[in-house]
C-alpha cells in the first residue's frame, strides 16, 4: 500500500493530463474521482501517541511536516573553530505537494566566514526501521545515516567537506513530556532532542584536511507545523561548560506569553520542562542582512530561573537566504554564537519569521 501511494501522484497527475487534453469536458469528473483515490490510499493523518525510540528516528508518513536537525560546535586540532548545520526538512500535506528541503552550513569562526548550500528534491525519504538514510544534491552533496543516537553526516558546501560521525552520551530530552502538543495559534508537534552527541571526523577545506572533534546537537520534530512556521520565532540550543544543555523556544505574536517553552538538561541527562514564566528573552542588538534586507535580532541575554546568560553571535551574517527557480525557500538567520555570563558555554541560535520580504535582485 505504501509503495502505490508513493507512485499514486504521478499516475493521478498523467491520467488527468490525458483526460485534459483529450475529453476536456470530463476533467471535472476525473479531478472528483481522484480526489477519492487519494483519499482512500492516503495514510491516516495526525496524532500518533507519545514519542517512541529508536523507531520515530525514521520517516513518518501520518505527519505533514518534519525534520532532522542537526547543530554542532567543532575544532579543529589545531584549535581552529567551526559550527555547522545540516537539516532535512519534508513536506507531505497536499497530493503533489510531496518534497524535501535540504540545506547545509559551515561556520569558519577563525576565518569569519559563512557558507550555506541549499537543494530542493521532488520526492519523500525512503522509511527505514528506527532510522533514516537521507540524502541530496548531484552525487549526495548532503547526507545522514543513523538512528537511535548513532549518526553519519556528510556535507559538501563550498570549498568545505564535512565527514563526521555521532555517538550520543545521554538519554535523549523528551519536550512536552514526550507527547503530542497542540499550538493554541494552530497545529501540534512531537518534540525530541539528542543534545550531547560526542562527533569527531575531518573537515576538509579547499583540499586541505583537518581532524575536527566537538558537540553535535540534534532536533527531531514533526507534526502539523505550518502554523508554528508561519508563527516565527527565536530557538536556542545553549551548551554551557558545567554540562548542562537548555533549550528555549520563543515564539513570536500574541500567543508567546503561553506558547514559548524551554528545558534544562542536567550533567546526568535528566531533563526537566520549563514553563513560559521561567525565562526571558532579552534582545540586546540588531543587525541587517546585506542580502535580503531584513533586521534580526543579534545578541541576547538570556534568564532562566534566575541565572543570566549572555549570547552573543560568533558572526554577524549567517544568514540562509538562497534562491530557488522553482521552489520558494525559507529565508531564516541560523548561528553560532557564545555563552557568557552566570556560566561561559556556546549556542546555536535560529530566527524564524524575521525575514518575509523578497530576496534583493528577484
Amino acid at each position: 500500500m505504501s509503495k502505490l501511494w508513493k507512485k499514486l501522484p504521478w499516475i493521478l497527475a498523467g491520467i488527468l493530463v490525458l483526460i485534459g487534453l483529450l475529453v476536456p469536458s470530463l476533467l471535472p469528473w476525473a479531478l472528483l474521482v481522484a480526489v477519492v483515490v487519494a483519499c482512500l490510499f492516503m495514510p491516516k493523518r495526525g496524532l500518533i501517541g507519545p514519542v517512541e525510540l529508536p523507531a520515530d528516528d525514521a520517516f513518518l508518513p501520518t505527519q505533514q511536516v518534519q525534520w532532522w536537525y542537526w547543530t554542532g560546535h567543532l575544532h579543529s586540532d589545531d584549535g581552529r573553530r567551526f559550527g555547522f548545520e545540516i537539516v532535512f526538512f519534508t513536506f507531505d500535506s497536499f497530493l503533489f505537494m510531496r518534497d524535501q528541503l535540504v540545506q547545509a552550513a559551515i561556520t569558519d569562526v577563525d576565518g569569519q566566514r559563512f557558507k550555506f548550500e541549499e537543494f530542493v528534491e521532488f520526492h519523500l525519504p525512503k522509511r527505514i526501521k528506527n532510522g533514516f538514510n537521507l540524502s541530496s544534491g548531484a552525487g549526495d552533496k548532503v547526507t545522514a545515516v543513523g538512528g537511535d543516537g548513532h549518526d553519519r553526516l556528510h556535507a559538501q558546501v563550498g570549498e568545505y567537506v564535512l565527514d563526521i560521525t555521532l555517538e550520543a552520551t545521554q538519554p535523549p530530552a523528551l519536550h512536552y513530556g514526550g507527547d503530542a502538543h497542540p499550538y493554541r495559534f494552530g497545529g501540534y508537534t512531537y518534540y525530541y532532542s539528542r543534545p550531547k552527541m560526542e562527533t569527531s571526523g575531518t573537515l576538509t577545506i579547499a583540499g586541505e584536511t583537518f581532524h575536527v572533534s566537538g558537540n553535535s546537537w540534534f532536533d527531531r520534530q514533526y507534526g502539523e507545523l505550518y502554523q508554528a512556521i508561519q508563527q516565527g520565532w527565536q530557538w536556542f540550543a545553549i551548551e554551557l561548560d558545567d554540562n548542562r544543555q537548555i533549550m528555549l523556544f520563543d515564539f513570536k505574536g500574541n500567543d508567546s506569553a503561553v506558547e514559548k517553552s524551554g528545558s534544562i538538561t542536567d550533567a546526568e541527562g535528566r531533563t526537566v520542562q520549563l514553563a513560559a514564566h521561567e525565562f526571558q528573552v532579552t534582545v540586546l542588538d540588531e543587525w541587517t542582512s546585506p542580502d535580503t534586507g531584513c533586521t534580526y535580532p543579534s545578541g541576547w541575554e538570556v534568564e532562566v530561573r534566575g541565572e543570566k546568560f549572555i549570547v552573543q553571535p560568533l558572526l554577524k551574517d549567517q544568514e540562509l537566504h538562497a534562491k530557488h527557480l522553482f521552489w520558494v525557500g525559507p529565508v531564516y538567520w541560523e548561528g553560532a554564537c557564545s555563552v557568557g555570563g552566570a556560566v561561559n558555554g556556546k549556542a546555536y541560535v535560529e530566527l524564524n519569521g524575521y525575514c518575509r520580504c523578497p530576496l534583493k535582485g528577484i
